[in-house]
């Protein structure tokens, strides 16, 4: 529980900060659920563990990695400009195999 805590303030923190400054941060290293995905608009909608939904722009500069879909978990590195959320990478995290 103290894990998910401690993961829950870290991506607000990060987003503040992304969102006060411009400057550049990493999504939480565990990665957020993608919600939603808009390939027309290149945005996303993801999800923090709380149920906080932020939404994230990416641009033909954007180095993604994987397929970006509903359900899977994303990490990466965005920046705020222009009141928007943009990514600079984008990585699909594999999912984890049950032991």
């Amino acid at each position: 529980m103290k894990k998910v805590w401690m993961f829950a303030l870290a991506l607000v923190f990060s987003a503040a900060v992304a969102l006060a400054g411009g400057d550049v941060c990493r999504l939480a290293s565990e990665g957020l659920r993608i919600a939603k995905v808009d390939s027309a608009a290149r945005s996303m909608v993801v999800r923090t563990p709380e149920g906080r939904e932020m939404t994230i722009h990416w641009s033909d500069a954007t180095k993604i990695e994987g397929a970006l879909k509903e359900g899977e978990t994303v990490r990466g590195q965005v920046s705020a400009k222009d009141g928007k959320l943009w990514a600079s990478s984008l990585q699909v995290v594999p999912a984890r195999r049950a032991s």
